[in-house]
């Protein structure tokens, strides 16, 4: 099962005592491959939040400005749009043409290497240590850390993205956090540490997200709705001018 945000991971420590949940994997994403712009150093909480600010309102940049330019392209990629390589687009990037709107979700989240550090030891140690005797408690107390430290880079990098009218405009946290309520329920699983558990409204993500039209041209069925529109105009009878 991939994480791919926030909201995911702590949907993935509050089900995994569930017995039919697929285990976790290690983070997909390798960082040394992307290219720079998406490379957020390590080091501080500081210096992580400064790096993840100015890429995340770079990101939602772009994604304002797709609305624009999505109609030039007769059929929209992806990679050298964002400059990304196919499995990282795939990973980041979700894009889903509907009847006559477009939806597109960027998961930043997974670019943060706290982020990274954090499902790399849900999925490397804590899943294992459940099947071990006394590990679990002792893998939640490093997982806290790890969780705790990713919650400062967030809430970190949000203050920093305050005021930046980009990210306001597709800040996808809400949207995001809706798509895992269904693992909060019901509360807290017994066994779980409570930090491990937080509230949903208290998930912090900084998951992108817009929807803009569809470009007529590109709209299924768009010529023979045009040619229905028309038939009814001429079959409606012409009403006399009374002065």
């Amino acid at each position: 099962m991939l994480i791919v945000s926030t909201p995911a991971l702590a949907a993935t420590l509050r089900t995994l005592g569930r017995a039919a949940k697929p285990l976790p994997i290690p983070s997909a994403l390798e960082p040394h491959l992307l290219t720079p712009m998406y490379r957020i150093g390590g080091g501080s909480v500081e210096q992580e939040a400064a790096a993840a600010a100015a890429l995340v309102s770079d990101l939602a940049e772009r994604l304002r400005r797709l609305a624009g330019a999505y109609g030039e392209w007769q059929t929209f990629e992806v990679e050298p749009y964002f400059d990304l390589y196919g499995e990282q687009a795939q990973l980041l990037v979700h894009l889903v043409e509907r009847v006559n709107t477009v939806h597109v979700t960027v998961f930043s989240d997974l670019l943060l290497p706290s982020f990274q550090a954090a499902v790399n030891f849900l999925a490397l140690t804590l899943a294992p240590s459940r099947f071990q005797n006394g590990g679990y408690a002792a893998a939640q107390e490093t997982m806290a850390e790890h969780w705790l430290q990713l919650v400062e880079v967030m809430q970190q990098t949000r203050r920093r993205l305050a005021h930046d009218a980009g990210f306001l405009a597709g800040n996808g946290a809400g949207e995001e956090r809706s798509r895992w309520r269904a693992a909060w329920q019901p509360e807290t699983p017994p066994g779980l540490l409570p930090l491990l558990a937080p509230p949903l409204a208290e998930t912090p993500t900084l998951t992108l997200s817009i929807e803009f039209p569809l470009p007529a041209f590109r709209q299924p069925g768009r010529l023979r709705r045009l040619r229905r529109a028309q038939q009814r105009h001429r079959r409606s009878p012409v009403r006399p001018f009374v002065v």
